[in-house]
């Protein structure tokens, strides 16, 4: 989106792989892109997934009016060809992109940023006028110095994986419900929070769906620990299900590079985004996109849901993706300046991708003026989103 304003832009990755959770953490389905029945994200966002159902990556769901089975209108998208469309669309747009690199030092000046990051082979210099944090923790805006907020609790984190080795459609279910009962009764399972009807639930779907603790994991330490505990849960569970009988060949046939994260820092914006103004469906004086998911507060034993009344749809204002007081960064995703519950549906992958597209365009307008944010005209951010095909709330005018 930046680059299709004229700005020259460069895209820092810290995988060899774009599309980060969709494509290394195995949450291939995205969504959501309507509400109501009536498409509320579009541009080149939406562009990334009609190239990748052009290419026999995807297949669009049906489009309902209920919201309540939300997770029916996810598009489930083939990662290879995904992150295919992704790279051909950098590539056509001149966006420069270093893989395998990870920030380690910004400086704001006044006319604007520098950003030393380091590869496999060297440190890079990269000088620009304005930066977008995307990493989801913040790596940049904290090393910048702008006030961050942690709950005191997390949402627990999952990776993604696939079984195989059995026939969901043609075991004893009934047997082995009681087996899994049993075996749970001896204590052969040290996850309280699994019971019969998870366990079964999991192979019904081939997939351990499981919930792993997670504290603070924008830093490295506490992200490694995670991922090795959420291994060790995994191979403990397959074991403990290959002792049921006719489960003896149940394996891990897939298991994603990296955990999905649904929390751990938000910015302290211009405006904080709260949970009765979401679930309300506030159109801001500024708002620049539309979002649409239940408030999705995940706990170890489950989900707890607060969906939407019929007819609201939230809206986003270019205010949350600015840190309080900055003059040269921007964020988007789940870096968003928000509650703890508006953040739990802000999080999701259409809606990380419609601020994107915000965030990319006002740094576009901005860097060919090099002013600061505050500088920026509402009415020509909108414009520019529109020209790129994005959706925006339509009280923009008022």
């Amino acid at each position: 989106s930046a680059a299709k304003t004229g700005a020259k832009t460069i895209l820092v990755e810290k995988n060899g792989i774009l599309g980060g959770t969709m494509t290394i953490g195995g949450v291939n389905y995205p969504g959501l892109f309507f509400a109501w029945g009536k498409q509320i994200i579009a541009g080149p966002c939406w562009e990334s997934i009609e190239r990748t159902i052009a290419l026999h990556g995807a297949t669009l769901p049906q489009i309902t009016y209920h919201n309540k089975e939300h997770w029916k209108e996810q598009i489930k998208l083939n990662t290879a060809i995904y992150a295919h469309v992704l790279d051909e669309m950098c590539r056509e747009n001149g966006v420069d992109v270093l893989f395998h690199c990870m920030p380690i030092c910004v400086e704001e000046k006044q006319n604007g940023v520098v950003l030393f990051v380091t590869g496999k082979e060297k440190v890079y210099c990269i000088k620009c006028k304005h930066i977008i944090d995307a990493t989801g923790d913040g790596n940049i805006v904290s090393r910048m110095g702008y006030p961050m907020v942690q709950g005191e609790e997390q949402q627990p984190a999952t990776l993604t994986n696939k079984l195989a080795g059995y026939d969901a459609t043609t075991f004893d279910g009934e047997k082995i419900r009681n087996e899994i009962k049993e075996r749970l009764a001896q204590g052969a399972l040290p996850y309280p929070e699994l019971n019969v009807d998870k366990l079964y639930s999991y192979l019904k779907r081939y997939i351990l769906d499981i919930h792993v603790p997670c504290e603070n994991c924008s830093d490295s330490l506490t992200k490694g620990k995670l991922e090795v505990e959420a291994r060790k849960k995994i191979v403990t569970i397959a074991n403990f299900l290959r002792t049921i009988t006719g489960l003896e060949n149940l394996c891990i046939s897939d298991v994603c590079n990296e955990c999905g994260v649904r929390e751990t820092k938000r910015i302290v914006g211009e405006h904080t985004i709260t949970k009765e103004e979401y679930l309300n469906g506030v159109v801001y004086p500024d708002a620049v996109s539309y979002a649409y998911y239940p408030i999705d507060i995940h706990v170890l034993h489950g989900i707890e849901n607060v969906y939407l009344q019929e007819e609201v749809v939230p809206t986003i204002p270019f205010k949350a993706l600015v840190p309080k007081n900055a003059n040269r960064v921007l964020v988007c995703g789940r870096l968003v300046s928000s509650d703890r519950a508006a953040n739990s549906a802000l999080r999701v992958e259409a809606c990380c991708m419609a601020m994107g597209q915000v965030a990319g365009c006002a740094a576009g307008i901005l860097s060919r003026s090099n002013q600061p944010i505050s500088q920026l005209s509402y009415k020509e951010l909108c414009a520019s989103l529109e020209g790129i095909g994005a959706i925006v709330p339509a009280q923009r005018d008022k």
